[in-house]
């Protein structure tokens, strides 16, 4: 009873966060298409200027690898795989949600932005390392990209404050940080950004992977949900977008294992993840 009446006045306060754009949803029904028109695609995404600065912006981060600047969505369409103009969008629409610091988190807006793209670079390698269907893939890099959508939600709310966290940290410092929201916070960021989604229609796939990413007897309960939170524990060991919770959470000591990953490969995904990153930077 408690959750749902945390829940409530939260979902009270959010009027300000505006709902997932629909020209975003157009778009990636389009691209479920098997035979794609790229005409219309742009005439969709372009009809949400926001959308087209940022595609166009990220697009033409080396990270993408285009052999010269891109200037329109055609034309980045024709140099671009269906994955990644998914991905693209999906990012691009994300970036209007992470421009403010997160106080209570110790996040500044470039770093909280930063660790979703990275979890993002690196579920995309781990879903295709276990060669997901595209419908599963484009839930990971929504799920992994918005993974954190809930200490939006949190921040702007509560206005919470860094020293409550470090308060409980120091006098509990075996817990695990969704431990130390639920004594602080009376909810946790993962249910949170969960119950977000659903009011959004978000597939069941993805909001459960977003319920998930902290919680080690949930995650390992779809392919989908345990490629979000191992890739958001890589990220953290990264050291990418730190704020004060980034070492304080747990993973199954089965995941790894679940998802046929060895050491080598690990570390291969979590090198390319790192390196997309760190030109993806230099753009931003």
């Amino acid at each position: 009873m408690r959750e749902e009446q945390v829940l409530d006045k939260v979902f009270d306060r959010v009027e300000s966060i505006p709902t997932f754009p629909k020209v975003a949803q157009q778009a990636l029904e389009l691209l479920r298409e098997e035979d794609i028109d790229f005409k219309k695609l742009e005439k969709i995404i372009k009809s949400d200027p926001g959308i087209v600065a940022n595609f166009l912006k990220i697009v033409n981060s080396p990270a993408f690898g285009l052999p010269h600047k891109i200037d329109s969505l055609f034309k980045a369409f024709m140099f671009l795989g269906v994955n990644q103009i998914k991905f693209i969008i999906i990012a691009s629409v994300a970036k209007n949600y992470f421009d403010r610091d997160l106080k209570g988190y110790s996040l500044k807006t470039e770093e909280i932005w930063l660790h979703s793209i990275t979890c993002g670079f690196i579920a995309e390698e781990l879903a295709f390392h276990l060669d997901l269907t595209p419908t599963k893939i484009e839930s990971i890099y929504i799920a992994s990209i918005l993974h954190d959508i809930g200490k939006i939600v949190l921040d702007l709310y509560l206005e919470i404050e860094e020293d409550e966290f470090y308060e409980v940290i120091n006098e509990h410092p075996d817990w695990d940080f969704i431990q130390i929201e639920w004594v602080v916070l009376g909810v946790d960021h993962g249910l949170v950004g969960a119950h977000l989604l659903e009011r959004w229609n978000f597939p069941k796939s993805i909001t459960f992977a977003v319920r998930a990413h902290h919680d080690p007897d949930l995650m390992i309960q779809s392919d989908v949900a345990s490629i979000v939170g191992l890739a958001n524990a890589l990220t953290n060991l990264l050291g990418i977008g730190q704020g004060i919770d980034s070492f304080y959470y747990k993973l199954p000591s089965e995941l790894v294992k679940n998802l046929n990953l060895s050491r080598e490969k690990l570390y291969k995904y979590l090198k390319i993840g790192f390196h997309k990153t760190l030109i993806f930077q230099r753009e931003f």
